[in-house]
């Protein structure tokens, strides 16, 4: 779920009070898209929201809009370090499968993809 201006005027006619244009702006840019890769529930949408306001109005939000570019730009490196993590993360199962395979070579076992891998290269082998 993303705000729109219906969704202002609706928290602002519940709060008995308008907001500042710079907030609306604010908001209106910050909740615009879903959060990749999660998706808002009108809850959490509106807790956010809430949380935001109460912030500007305690002077700890800053509603100063950044260009498209920055945006794009944040974006960019969260996905960069994101990619980063997971790539570690392939990297250590891929480890760990490579142990326990060596663990049931070592008792004379086999999984089924080992199975497979040494059945397709006995099928090669064979030609």
């Amino acid at each position: 779920m993303t705000i729109n201006e219906m969704i202002v005027k609706e928290l602002e006619n519940k709060w008995g009070r308008l907001f500042p244009d710079e907030l609306k702006g604010y908001l209106l840019v910050k909740y615009a898209e879903e959060p990749f890769p999660y998706e808002f529930s009108q809850q959490d949408l509106y807790a956010n929201i809430k949380r935001d306001i109460n912030a500007y109005d305690d002077g700890k939000l800053d509603v100063t809009l950044k260009s498209q570019l920055q945006r794009l730009q944040k974006e960019r490196e969260y996905l960069q370090n994101l990619y980063a993590e997971k790539c570690y993360e392939l990297r250590e199962l891929s480890d760990y499968a490579t142990e326990l395979e060596q663990i049931l070579t070592e008792n004379g076992l086999e999984s089924p993809k080992m199975r497979e891998r040494r059945l397709e290269f006995l099928k090669d082998s064979a030609f």
